[in-house]
């Protein structure tokens, strides 16, 4: 029996009434121009993430971490001769709970400022590895979108997009140093961070996956400089406008120092420029680009040199002055071009050679390690000399406790290029301002943020 004219006027309307109050609700959900978003940022080793293993002690920890920072600087180091989509990844350190889709599924994200792409695992799922959180499901999603070779979105994802020669859809391929590796469809879908929604979000919906994951994460949250990075994506929502931070606390259960196991807030994250992100303590140093389309993606800073003590200034190569530091949240140890390490290290033994026995042990890559058993090290005053910006570092920034009677520089020589590492940024408010091209650096104690 055919319908009525006006039952088919009546649902019509209907339809549109209950399309505007979706529209709404997503706009009500939508962050608005001038919001600052906060995240916990998760260290792995700690009682709080997923990943901690109670069974290790506190000091097959800080060997665990070291190793992935060995290995994450070789990656960087053989990424400088590698084409664009062959990126770092090493396990990383820091992770983010975030959601994907309508109604939002929980993400476990891997912090990567090393990457650009935020991708996870979906069904169906045709090579995956394990893991613990179902994957997610586009189909279930009210908001998901799978993107056309066509889109511009598409073309965004530099060197890493393809289409297939039997879909129309974006194909992404991303493989890393590591070995890790991920191929999808490039999609859209609403990104919600705590109780922030953020509609029409590319990421990688990834169906052959596989490498160095241990299960609970789901995925990478790529935080790089290239345009299809989170907070490249989300600048328009963001006051400041391309800006994201993060304050690093001490990890209590690999701290520097030997007794401290009380618990300790979180690393925080944020998205948007903060009130406290401007002063006199505040410094900046521009980020440099090397024209390299391989290595669009780091944050590179310009060492000039460092000051250990009151007199002694080393100069950096002046070869290698120009974008030969990268910033990066996933390595532990600060990286030094060889023969400005080489005078480093040579300046702090000479500083600590009447206070400290030194000990022939290298757990940490440095060649520089004293025996010890106080909480505090008391060192010379060490100062890195950005271009623009004086860091001065904290013995607990210099220095990394190996055991309850060592403890070793917490530097390391680089063959290639350097790496400004996340011990060093520990109780400072690290900014990141990719539409002025800066790094700020702000002393904070951290867990009070």
């Amino acid at each position: 029996m055919a319908t009525p004219y006006h039952s088919l006027s009546t649902i019509a309307t209907s339809i549109v009434i209950i399309s505007l109050l979706v529209i709404s609700h997503a706009q009500d959900n939508a962050p608005h121009h001038g919001d600052v978003i906060s995240l916990n940022m998760i260290h792995r080793d700690t009682p709080s993430s997923p990943l901690y293993n109670s069974s290790l002690t506190k000091w097959q920890r800080v060997s665990n971490a070291l190793r992935r920072s060995r290995d994450r600087i070789n990656r960087f180091i053989s990424s400088e001769d590698e084409s664009p989509d062959h990126l770092i990844y090493s396990q990383g350190e820091y992770l983010v709970n975030i959601s994907i889709g309508t109604p939002p599924r929980t993400f476990i994200g891997i912090v990567d400022t090393g990457s650009d792409l935020i991708w996870t695992q979906c069904m169906p799922c045709r090579e995956c590895f394990e893991q613990n959180p179902p994957l997610f499901d586009p189909a279930s999603s009210s908001t998901y979108r799978e993107l056309s070779c066509m889109s511009n979105e598409c073309h965004l994802l530099s060197g890493a997009a393809s289409c297939s020669s039997n879909s129309s859809s974006c194909d992404y391929q991303y493989s890393y140093g590591d070995g890790s590796h991920t191929t999808g469809n490039l999609s859209l879908d609403t990104v919600t961070l705590d109780s922030t929604s953020i509609p029409n979000t590319i990421f990688g919906c990834g169906h052959h996956n596989g490498g160095v994951f241990s299960g609970i994460e789901s995925g990478i949250v790529g935080l790089g400089r290239g345009a299809v990075s989170f907070i490249s994506q989300i600048g328009a929502y963001l006051v400041g406008g391309k800006y994201f931070s993060y304050c690093l606390v001490p990890n209590p259960t690999m701290s520097f120092l030997s007794n401290n196991s009380n618990p300790i807030s979180s690393s925080k994250m944020y998205f948007g420029r903060l009130n406290t992100s401007s002063g006199p303590e505040v410094v900046t140093t521009p980020l440099l680009s090397t024209g390299d389309s391989a290595t669009q993606t780091f944050y590179y800073l310009e060492l000039q040199g460092i000051s250990v003590g009151d007199n002694i200034t080393l100069d950096a190569d002046a070869k290698a002055v120009k974008g030969n530091m990268i910033i990066d949240s996933g390595t532990t140890l600060t990286y030094l071009p060889e023969l400005l390490y080489d005078r480093f290290k040579s300046a702090i033994r000479e500083a600590l050679k009447d206070r400290y026995l030194e000990v022939k042990q290298d757990p940490t890559g440095s060649g520089l390690c004293f025996l010890t058993k106080y909480d505090i090290l008391p060192g010379p005053n060490v100062t890195l000399h950005f271009n623009g910006a004086d860091v001065k570092l904290k013995s607990t920034n210099t220095f990394i406790r190996m055991d309850d009677e060592t403890v070793c520089l917490a530097f390391s020589p680089s063959s290639g290029v350097g790496i400004y590492g996340n011990w060093a940024q520990i109780n400072y408010l690290v900014g990141y301002d990719l539409d002025n091209k800066t790094v700020s650096f702000q002393p904070t104690d951290c867990t009070t943020s």
